[in-house]
């Protein structure tokens, strides 16, 4: 059972790497300003309690069916938390060293500052896709990354299903921020790749998703930061929310298959493929990106 409050961050932010609005012309590729919105994440300050097993399957990385309690619009938490992981048989672990897949680059994110963003089919346009309320449903800011600019408007990806879907948000709605950091993901080698101005900083491996329930491919961004309050639960001490969903399972632990990058109780897992898509990571690397990526920070799986 969980005997803390599960909790995430909703201000993260913060960044001295604002592009303006009025001379935003042109690709990400091709931002002029200085790279480095990074933001620290801070466990006890500033975080907003919420049920860890309510959206993400981050449940989808651990076994059994955690307990969920009722949402409120105060400080919900999960109750109970998974002991065990999946029984699913373990992959062979790869021999192949490969290179890590290259970082993008020069990306942005927007950090959303109406009460209802509005996405639209294409730029000038009045077909709307859909709305995204300023905040996830773990209380984060809403931040997405950003694909391209054309003056007024600005495409991003979206944390929607089906993976990859992008719309176009006007840009007087958000905020845009130059990020340098970015994360890539090896699922044949099973490594984990964070990149910092383009240069590689950590090469580290994972436990990806089962052949059975594989971890999507494509681009991502980070959604959430969650401060789980349980170092020995399923998930570790931090989890990760993606932008990306399981394309095998639509449901899970009361989410929507949502993929997360978290920790584990089962650090024997680390190099195989037994997850439900999530990627696990060991606990003291977790904890230490905790520090580093910011909301929005794209996650390129291959």
């Amino acid at each position: 059972m969980f005997t803390r409050t599960a909790t995430t961050t909703s201000h993260d932010t913060t960044s001295n790497n604002t592009t303006s609005h009025s001379t935003a012309t042109q690709s990400t590729t091709s931002q002029n300003n200085p790279a480095g919105a990074h933001v620290s994440f801070r466990r006890r300050a500033h975080l907003v309690a919420a049920p860890l097993a309510l959206a993400l399957a981050l449940g989808a990385c651990a076994g059994e069916r955690p307990e969920l309690v009722t949402p409120t619009t105060e400080a919900p938490a999960a109750t109970a938390a998974p002991t065990t992981s999946e029984p699913t048989t373990a992959a062979p672990a790869p021999t192949s060293t490969v290179a890590p897949p290259a970082a993008p680059e020069a990306p942005v994110r927007a950090i959303s500052t109406v009460p209802i963003l509005s996405v639209y089919a294409s730029a000038d346009t009045d077909h709307l896709v859909t709305t995204l309320t300023d905040t996830t449903d773990f209380g984060s800011a809403r931040v997405l990354l950003v694909e391209e600019i054309q003056l007024e408007w600005v495409k991003v990806h979206l944390p929607l299903r089906p993976n990859g879907i992008t719309g176009w948000v006007q840009a007087g709605d958000v905020v845009l921020e130059q990020l340098d950091t970015a994360v890539t993901v090896d699922l044949e080698n099973r490594q984990l790749s964070v990149w910092r101005d383009g240069e590689m900083q950590t090469l580290r491996t994972v436990a990806v998703g089962s052949p059975e329930n594989p971890t999507p491919t494509g681009t991502f961004f980070i959604t959430d930061k969650i401060d789980t309050t349980d170092d020995t639960g399923a998930y570790g001490p931090y989890a990760f929310g993606l932008s990306a969903f399981s394309e095998t399972l639509t449901e899970f632990a009361g989410g929507d298959g949502q993929i997360g990058i978290h920790g584990t109780n089962q650090p024997d897992s680390i190099g195989q493929a037994v997850s439900h898509g999530c990627i696990r990571l060991p606990n003291d690397v977790i904890e230490q990106l905790a520090t580093e990526l910011p909301l929005g920070t794209p996650v390129v799986i291959s």
